[in-house]
């Protein structure tokens, strides 16, 4: 369930309110890990991009114009960070395989786990990892956007500064690319 904030709450962080901010951290950094998570594929990464984040969202906030904009304006900051970083990182590693959750720890906890079946799970989540990870910057940006942090297309036009056709078309590329990738293996 998402958490509602005080219609205040922005306009009181923009004033320096320490409190007000922490509120605004804790509405919004498991949607931007999420999304974050969606673009880099690495947790390591994540982690540095909500702290990036979080750090200019705080020296910039008294640039906010619009406080009913603040959900809109945050996640454009996560983009351009993810953006720069990915920028910064080599070929090799903006290709590196999305890193996921430990299937052979999940299966030691979950007592009916079936052995075929957490192979077939195990080679889904790499085909998805891998589909992620060949998906250009833009359409990685706009179904992680609309995947992991489900924004409306509207808002992605928005972060994004891309008219809403524009992202309508990248979503249905980056989906058309992913179903291809996964294709192959949902047919067991």
């Amino acid at each position: 369930m998402v958490k509602e904030l005080a219609p205040d709450v922005v306009l009181r962080a923009r004033r320096g309110d320490q409190y007000a901010f922490i509120q605004l951290f804790h509405r919004f950094e498991r949607p931007l890990r999420s999304f974050l998570y969606g673009m880099t594929g690495c947790r390591e990464s994540t982690d540095d991009l909500v702290q990036e984040t979080f750090s200019r969202a705080f020296q910039d906030l008294s640039n906010l114009r619009d406080e009913s904009k603040f959900s809109t304006w945050i996640f454009g900051i996560a983009r351009n960070a993810a953006l720069e970083s990915s920028r910064r990182q080599s070929l090799l590693r903006r290709f590196k395989r999305v890193e996921l959750e430990n299937q052979d720890v999940q299966a030691l906890c979950n007592p009916d786990s079936n052995p075929e079946s957490d192979a077939i799970k195990s080679e889904l989540h790499q085909a998805i990892g891998r589909g992620f990870s060949l998906l250009d910057e833009d359409s990685r940006t706009v179904l992680s956007l609309r995947v992991f942090a489900e924004k409306k297309y509207s808002e992605i036009s928005e972060i994004t500064g891309w008219s809403l056709s524009k992202v309508k078309v990248e979503i249905y590329r980056a989906r058309l690319k992913m179903r291809e990738i996964i294709a192959p293996h949902l047919q067991h």
